[in-house]
């Protein structure tokens, strides 16, 4: 990720930023919300139909808003229904990397000395290993099959894994490895907020009257640090949409029957040999614009508080 600053500018510029944010995160959801509306299905696994009689319809064509795709499903279709999914994937892996971190960090610099060191001297070595490299080697770990034979017989009933089909396992695997690689800025940050909270004297107070760790983290020190937290739960938003789309990408993201922006630009590679650019362009476009609502919102807020994000 690269490294963004924020410098003070005039108010109304952030403002309206901000609102053209919110705006398109707001076409987005909305799109996602009436996806069943949009294009009515029975089946989470395969929303939209196949229809060999219409592949690569263009744009405008009766019956296909925004055409269709080599095997002809509609690309409105997968693109609302992709929606569902890719901001599943975003705000739950973003919310999941918050947490982990924001703990990580909170214990980091609450407990301190040779502990603090060995913690973030881990966060260290592990933001110097590039993130694709973490993203395939746990995908790879998490998929293996004697991995996946450690799972407890009620885990693959609750993720409907069975013998002809994988259920919601590819989902959780995708969510696992998105969020097991963007904690580690989380934990930096919760640990650089914590250590300024920790020189209050509410909290020498505290412990000084014994409070117990874990009443003194999540009572005290946590939810003081949630704004800023909040803040990079946002930013990571985009951050797990554009990892989901390079693992699918790869082949390593929900398959194909669960459409998400990321697997339809998976799908649309063989399209472009017979001239189909709009199978690319949708997806495209949608990630883009949902990036760029979200980074706009979170810089708006960041701006608020007169911080700025680093990223390794």
């Amino acid at each position: 990720m690269s490294q963004a600053r924020f410098h003070t500018s005039d108010p109304r510029h952030e403002s309206v930023r901000m609102w053209v944010g919110v705006v398109l995160i707001s076409l987005v959801f909305i799109s996602a919300l009436l996806a069943p509306v949009v294009a009515p299905s029975q089946s989470f696994f395969w929303p939209v139909p196949v229809n060999l009689d219409a592949i690569n319809l263009p744009p405008f064509s009766v019956g296909h808003f925004l055409g269709t795709d080599l095997i002809g499903r509609d690309i409105l279709a997968e693109a609302v229904w992709g929606a569902r999914m890719s901001l599943v994937i975003g705000i739950v892996a973003a919310v999941a990397a918050v947490s982990i971190g924001g703990i990580w960090g909170a214990l980091s610099a609450f407990l301190g000395g040779p502990v603090d060191t060995i913690m973030m001297r881990a966060v260290d070595g592990m933001l110097a290993i590039p993130n694709i490299v973490l993203l395939l080697t746990i995908n790879s770990l998490l998929t293996a099959t004697p991995f996946l034979q450690t799972f407890p017989e009620w885990s693959l009933r609750l993720l409907k894994v069975t013998s002809f089909s994988s259920g919601y396992l590819p989902l959780f695997t995708v969510i696992v490895v998105i969020s097991a690689t963007t904690w580690l800025e989380a934990a930096r940050i919760s640990r650089s907020k914590i250590q300024s909270i920790l020189v209050e004297e509410y909290i020498q107070s505290a412990r000084a009257l014994g409070v117990s760790i874990g009443r003194m983290m999540f009572k005290h020190l946590l939810p003081n640090a949630a704004p800023i937290l909040l803040v990079e739960a946002t930013l990571l938003i985009s951050d797990a949409i554009l990892m989901e789309a390079g693992l699918s990408f790869l082949g390593l993201g929900l398959g194909p029957s669960t459409p998400s922006w990321g697997s339809m630009l998976t799908s649309a590679q063989s399209s472009l040999i017979e001239g189909n650019w709009w199978a690319v362009v949708v997806p495209g476009v949608l990630i883009t614009t949902t990036v760029v609502g979200v980074n706009l919102v979170g810089e708006g807020i960041l701006e608020k508080q007169g911080g700025k994000r680093q990223s390794a």
